[in-house]
């Protein structure tokens, strides 16, 4: 939504619900073959990898913000600043005999125009998630994704008005593991079935990009999209975990993203060029999405 807070000031806010992703491995199994997702964020769920596909549990999160009375209004909004709100840094959780090795990666993107949500809604596979992975700067390139960003060409540094990804990884010295001594090698008459147990993932970096562009409305399209591999194993490094069965569960909190901004003054041209770059990346005479 869309705060008066003075005559030339907005706040504009956009919330994404907490999401719980719990998966189960069977034994010598390369992935999970139970996938749950629960919490208030599945109401905004776009798509949550299945069981038995790579990198399962994987999901993406999409929020329209209306703000269809800026562009009847006429009214263009510049943000001066970005806050993002988190109840907790990291995802709280546990991860049972899973992929301690490989990093989660979690992004934020704030558009001013949307991606193709139908092809985002009915993915199978990893590789429509790995197009966030090079989204929202100048130097990508459209056909890497053409499937996601339709006609409307690539996303654009001016289509970003911000973006942000946060990794993660599990850290085996605060962890309890065989191989640190916090598990006994042996439960009972037999071998321990618990080679791992790591609680919670450690914050390993943020990055930030984007344009901090002039908001003019109609719509924000906005996606929160996490890539985790907690449960699933290459199988070709000889992983100790990957003979075991596996358990894990991951409690995404809510993030708040806030926008005050401020009236640039454009003029009516400016406000035109900005409409027009908001919108798609085709040259003149080419198609538009």
């Amino acid at each position: 939504m869309a705060r008066i807070i003075d005559k030339n000031t907005r706040m504009i806010d956009l919330d994404f619900g907490e999401i719980t992703i719990a998966a189960f491995r069977e034994f010598d199994s390369l992935m999970p073959s139970v996938v749950t997702s629960t919490g208030s964020g599945t109401s905004v769920v776009l798509n949550v990898l299945a069981a038995g596909e790579l990198y399962a549990g994987s999901f993406i999160q999409y929020v329209r913000l209306d703000l269809d009375f800026m562009a009847r209004n006429n009214e263009v909004m510049l943000p001066v600043e970005a806050s993002i709100q988190r109840t907790s840094p990291v995802p709280l959780g546990f991860n049972i005999n899973g992929n301690n090795f490989d990093q989660t990666e979690e992004f934020i993107f704030i558009l001013s125009r949307p991606l193709n949500n139908h092809e985002l809604t009915i993915a199978g596979s990893v590789g429509e998630y790995n197009v966030f992975r090079n989204m929202g700067l100048d130097g990508t390139s459209a056909a890497t994704y053409a499937n996601i960003t339709g006609k409307a060409g690539a996303v654009t540094q001016a289509q970003t008005i911000y973006a942000e990804k946060r990794m993660y990884y599990y850290n085996n010295n605060i962890g309890a593991t065989q191989s640190n001594g916090e598990l006994l090698d042996a439960l009972g008459p037999g071998p321990n079935p618990y080679n791992s147990v790591m609680g919670m993932p450690v914050l390993d970096s943020v990055t930030t990009w984007g344009s901090m562009g002039a908001i003019t409305g109609p719509n924000l399209h906005c996606y929160r999209v996490v890539i985790q591999r907690n449960q699933t194993f290459a199988g070709s490094f000889g992983e100790a975990n990957l003979p075991l069965q596996g358990d894990s569960s991951s409690n995404w909190p809510a993030v708040s993203v806030r926008f005050l901004c401020k009236d640039p003054n454009y003029t009516e041209g400016e406000y035109l060029t900005r409409i027009a770059n908001a919108m798609n990346n085709i040259s003149e005479g080419g198609s538009v999405s």
